[in-house]
């Protein structure tokens, strides 16, 4: 075993002392995060004394796992003071790390064009993508742990710099009530683990490490789909609008759009190993280092761009997220009730969302989803006769506007091999 593995071994050990010292010092008993943190500081001794055998590959996995239960258990249990809160979230995010650490294989080597999927003009894997999203997972975690302090009882106050008490009503509102544990809280999870997901790992990822770049994207875009649908349900069901919420879903959008292109690079060499006859667990697993794969040529770019992020925003997106934006701001400046405007409120950010989605070139398909949101929005003039005619006649040019001008594709800069096919 290498000298850094025996020292993060070694560190496993000495947080399994610190998370003991620090339970029997400061938390009450009468909580089960008591005997909660006290079983994971034995568990953490045990799996890093057994971490420093090389053959123990499993015993970093399970650090992991405490990592992640440390991570969860303060929202489960309800923490009942915020050092408790902040010890073990913290704790669980070094341990995280440390799972990384103790369970990676040997470095493998090889030039910048081995990181080129098949055809394609870019790597998908490269840090220009990866560091934008870790950050924007960063500032998503910072938004939801403001929250999920006001909600677990560490603060007594919520501030909205746009909404005044919008943040407030909608965390504190029944569909926040309805859930067993702190939703802010098990957002900053989510977030967490998106950053920790997309800092892990080198540029050749996509190949060597798919398991953890589709876990890296499933992560992304059902939180991301997520955040709409809590958007919808501010003003329909709650009748109120979150600043931090708004933000989070924004950001959430922008990670989609840099993370798509690792995510289909990864499910494009999966397909290619099982019709080369591989066995797609083990690729999926072990990852693909062939010799066949890494004699690839690189796709001359098409583009005379130096940086290639896989995103551009033809004007027609662009125009159906503006037209997303006021969908969700008319039914307030025309003072509209009723189902005309839950279907603005709807319509408007599933509109936003399937724009930005489209920007990036693997999922241009994506923007055919509006059309049928156009559609829908025209249908709304026809099955509201009783609704204002104003909310009418904007829903009628929205929609027919959305419907226009989502048949464009728009350029697609650069070069994407086997999945061109789908991107019309």
């Amino acid at each position: 075993m290498n000298e850094r593995k025996t020292k993060l071994a070694l560190v496993t050990v000495a947080l399994g002392l610190w998370m003991l010292a620090v339970t029997l010092t400061f938390d009450p008993m009468s909580n089960p995060i008591y005997y909660s943190n006290i079983v994971s500081g034995i568990l953490l001794i045990c799996f890093g004394i057994a971490s420093l055998s090389p053959q123990r590959i499993w015993s970093g996995w399970c650090v992991g796992l405490i990592g992640f239960w440390l991570q969860i258990s303060p929202l489960v249990f309800w923490a009942p003071c915020s050092s408790t809160y902040l010890n073990d979230t913290f704790v669980g995010l070094v341990l995280i790390v440390i799972s990384f650490l103790l369970t990676e294989g040997k470095e493998k080597t090889g030039s910048v064009a081995d990181h080129y999927p098949t055809g394609w003009s870019f790597n998908p894997s490269g840090w220009i993508l990866r560091i934008p999203t870790v950050a924007l997972a960063m500032l998503c975690w910072f938004f939801s742990r403001y929250m999920a302090a006001y909600q677990l009882g560490y603060i007594d106050h919520m501030w909205d710099p746009i909404f005044k008490d919008g943040t407030l009503d909608v965390i504190t509102s029944k569909i926040s009530r309805d859930f067993p544990v702190s939703d802010a809280g098990l957002g900053a999870l989510s977030y967490t683990l998106e950053a920790m997901l997309g800092w892990q790992g080198k540029q050749d990822r996509w190949y060597s490490m798919p398991w953890l770049v589709l876990i890296f994207g499933f992560l992304v875009v059902p939180v991301g789909a997520v955040s709409i649908i809590l958007i919808i349900l501010q003003p329909v069901a709650v009748g109120a609008w979150c600043s931090w919420c708004l933000a989070t879903a924004a950001i959430m959008l922008v990670m989609i759009l840099l993370t798509a292109p690792e995510f289909v690079a990864t499910i494009q060499l999966l397909i290619e190993s099982v019709r080369s006859g591989k066995s797609f667990w083990h690729v999926v697993w072990r990852g693909d280092a062939s010799k066949e794969r890494r004699n690839q040529v690189k796709v001359k770019r098409a583009s005379s761009r130096k940086v290639a992020v896989g995103v551009t925003m033809p004007w027609n997106l662009v125009v159906t997220t503006l037209l997303g934006i006021w969908l969700m701001m008319a039914p307030s400046i025309f003072k509209t009730k009723g189902d005309i405007a839950t279907v603005q409120y709807i319509a408007g950010p599933l509109l936003i969302a399937f724009s930005v989605a489209a920007m990036a070139e693997v999922f241009r398909a994506v923007r055919f989803v509006n059309v049928l949101l156009g559609l829908i929005l025209i249908g709304a003039f026809w099955l509201w006769p009783e609704a204002a005619m104003d909310a009418r006649i904007n829903a009628l040019i929205v929609g027919l506007a959305t419907l226009v001008v989502s048949f464009r594709r728009g350029p697609v800069v650069e070069r994407y091999g086997m999945w061109e096919k789908f991107i019309i």
